[in-house]
């Protein structure tokens, strides 16, 4: 069953080598049709809160069937004291696999290259329409809303061949999940696997981009 498998898995790679493609992109509000897939989900973080060693990002607070999205902090380095305070409030994408936790779809990040913070929440300001060319009164600018600065300026400064291990390794330790998991459906002589092959195809491509990254990134 072994060689079955390592078989099966080496099928699957050889059929995504032909092109790399990146996780589709969806509304936080369609976790639910995605569980068992590798996707990117886009959302505003309405509540966040950390605890232990996790940090919980919320979407929808008071909807116990929401997503949510479990940052394990002891994978990440660098965060400040508070890490909520880098994504509360502000529209996210969260990368990874959608599994589903006591009754609601969960998405667990195991590194900064998993998220992204594309943009702030509330309206955009339009600055007042000048009718004669006076100079505009100082006001004091309000601070960042973006990622704390010390982080940006950590990312910025991390080497390219740094950034592609980093997003390697979050790509091989999905597509191990997702391996294993099928392992354990073709150990267990189950006829319909589907599910989770089809999960396994598009992070095995995933993990094909990533190494072709270090290629590019490390000489």
């Amino acid at each position: 069953m072994r060689g079955v498998l390592l078989g099966f898995l080496a099928l699957l790679a050889s059929a995504t080598s032909a092109g790399a493609r990146v996780p589709p992109v969806y509304p936080w509000q369609e976790a639910e049709r995605h569980v068992g897939e590798f996707v990117t989900l886009d959302g505003v973080v309405a509540a966040a809160s950390t605890t232990g060693d996790t940090c919980v990002l919320e979407f929808a607070p008071d909807d116990p069937h929401a997503l949510r999205v479990i940052v394990v902090l002891p994978m990440l380095s660098g965060l400040p004291a508070k890490p909520e305070r880098l994504y509360v409030g502000k529209r996210v994408r969260a990368s990874g696999l959608v599994r589903r936790f006591a009754g609601r779809p969960e998405m667990v990040l195991r590194g900064l290259s998993q998220i992204e913070v594309v943009d702030v929440g509330g309206p955009p300001s339009t600055p007042p329409q000048a009718t004669a060319p006076v100079a505009p009164p100082e006001v004091e600018k309000p601070p960042s809303r973006g990622l704390v600065p010390a982080i940006a300026r950590q990312l910025a400064a991390a080497a390219p061949c740094e950034r592609a291990r980093a997003r390697w390794r979050d790509a091989a330790s999905t597509a191990g999940e997702l391996s294993t998991a099928l392992g354990r459906c073709l150990e267990g002589g189950g006829y319909r696997c589907h599910r989770e092959s089809a999960a396994l195809a598009p992070a095995l491509t995933a993990l094909e981009s990533a190494e072709q990254q270090i290629d590019a990134a490390c000489p």
